[in-house]
């Protein structure tokens, strides 16, 4: 999308109070993609999860036990024991669900639960 359009888009987005979100796939200079957005009046970040992320920590602050966040938030109990003691880490897209739910553990829970069932009526009204 060139430069124009995409402040035009965020341009709306921002006037109406909302934020935007543009994932930009690979670009060379992130810095100066950066400097150039704010040119336009256009406060743009890096959103990229941290590197690793302490799940121990995560799951404690919610006062659930590993079987209850596991069942909370659709884990593989056995995967999270492997990541709370080390002996395997969770991937990108793991930490990026495990870094939403560290910054909002109800939203995410209701979150996940308004998908399972919106899934399964869609899975209903087509069978």
């Amino acid at each position: 999308m060139p430069m124009g359009q995409a402040h035009r888009h965020l341009t709306r987005l921002l006037r109406d109070g909302e934020e935007g979100v543009i994932e930009v796939p690979q670009v060379e200079n992130v810095d100066g993609l950066i400097a150039d957005l704010k040119e336009c009046g256009i406060a743009a970040e890096v959103a990229d999860p941290p590197a690793d992320i302490d799940v121990q920590a995560v799951r404690k602050r919610t006062g659930y036990s590993q079987d209850q966040f596991a069942l909370a938030y659709g884990l593989d109990v056995a995967t999270l024991r492997n990541w709370e003691q080390g002996r395997t880490r969770p991937d990108l897209t793991a930490r990026s669900y495990l870094t939403m739910i560290a910054s909002d553990p109800d939203g995410m829970r209701k979150r996940r639960l308004q998908a399972v069932k919106a899934a399964k009526q869609a899975a209903s009204a087509s069978a």
